[in-house]
């Protein structure tokens, strides 16, 4: 009778170690896998924030070429950048409003210009290993 016992009892132990392991795994390469994930994500936001500027700089191009009133194009700059700075915004906000509850203290920015600090901090960091 205490043989059986203490089997069962190691038996149980076994599958609560293996359950804990598992679930302490599991976070540890989902933390990993959301790092990663966020240097990525940010990287594509720059990127294509960057792109959109190349764009607009373009556009102001062409209204010079087209001999445009300069008070035309500035009030379009304005515009622009006001346009701007708000998708940069809801970019970043709608990207934190996405992340899990679990992994939210991962996320260390809350607007843009943050998130390009956090973004080159991360980039310098993985450019020195």
């Amino acid at each position: 009778m205490g043989e059986t016992l203490f089997v069962i009892l190691v038996f149980i132990s076994g599958i609560i170690f293996n359950v804990t392991f598992g679930q302490m795994l599991g976070l540890g390469y989902g933390l990993l896998t959301f790092q990663k994930s966020i240097v990525d994500t940010l990287t594509l936001f720059a990127r294509n924030i960057q792109t959109m500027y190349e764009i607009q700089q373009l556009k102001h191009m062409h209204y010079d070429l087209l001999e445009r009133d300069q008070k035309y194009i500035d009030f379009q700059k304005t515009i622009d950048e006001r346009e701007m700075k708000s998708l940069k915004n809801t970019v970043i906000r709608n990207y934190i409003n996405a992340v899990p509850p679990r992994y939210n203290h991962l996320i260390k920015f809350h607007d843009w210009d943050s998130a390009m600090l956090y973004l080159d901090k991360l980039l310098k960091e993985r450019n020195n290993d």
